[in-house]
């Protein structure tokens, strides 16, 4: 497959009560399938906008979408794709996100709504390319991505398992010893290029 960075993911916090967060989004592409990683929130929809122009894809070209979680600032930008199928851990059909709230639970169920085909997995390969691994710190349905391409190496697609890179290196100065950190690390090693969440990516190679 194919990587291009979409765009690099951010987060805006105006005060305590309002925040602007939005994830960095992967392209992937092959002879079979274009497929979005994170596509984003509200913040970033001329973003996105510009990056698919930029690519040369429309939306409704695009075959899959894979979430790392589903919060709205990875996962909002997902129903604006009509022809895709939306990949995502099985245990997100477990949470009532109408109890996050009577204006977010709405939101949330707008978003499940607006999608046509899901098809969730656990643990594994799809497609032989894209490796899924169960990282349940964020949130109950995290994964995080490896991904095989043929122009940026191994690429690891964080998620929020460490989404910024400051993070990461409290991590590897032994700043944090939990079972997230130990992960991230054995996943940063085996990488080429890294894309955090909410930051711009580390190119190795």
């Amino acid at each position: 497959m194919e990587f291009e960075l979409l765009f690099p993911g951010s987060v805006l916090y105006v005060s305590g009560e309002i925040d602007a967060p939005t994830s960095s989004a992967v392209l992937l592409k092959d002879e079979d399938r274009i497929v979005i990683v994170d596509p984003g929130g509200f913040p970033s929809l001329k973003a996105l906008e510009n990056a698919l122009g930029r690519t040369g894809v429309a939306p409704e070209e695009v075959t899959d979408v894979l979430l790392t979680h589903f919060h709205l600032d990875h996962a909002f930008n997902s129903m604006f794709f009509k022809n895709a199928t939306v990949r995502l851990h099985k245990n997100y059909a477990t949470r009532n996100y109408l109890a996050f709230g009577p204006v977010i639970g709405q939101m949330y169920s707008m978003v499940i709504n607006s999608w046509n085909r899901v098809e969730p997995f656990e643990g594994g390969m799809l497609w032989d390319l894209v490796e899924v691994i169960e990282t349940p710190f964020h949130s109950r349905e995290h994964v995080s991505f490896f991904v095989k391409t043929t122009n940026a190496g191994n690429v690891l697609i964080f998620g929020d398992l460490c989404d910024r890179q400051f993070r990461f290196f409290e991590m590897r100065k032994g700043m944090r010893n939990d079972d997230a950190s130990k992960i991230a690390i054995e996943l940063y090693n085996r990488a080429d290029t890294i894309v955090f969440s909410h930051d711009l990516p580390i190119i190795k190679r």
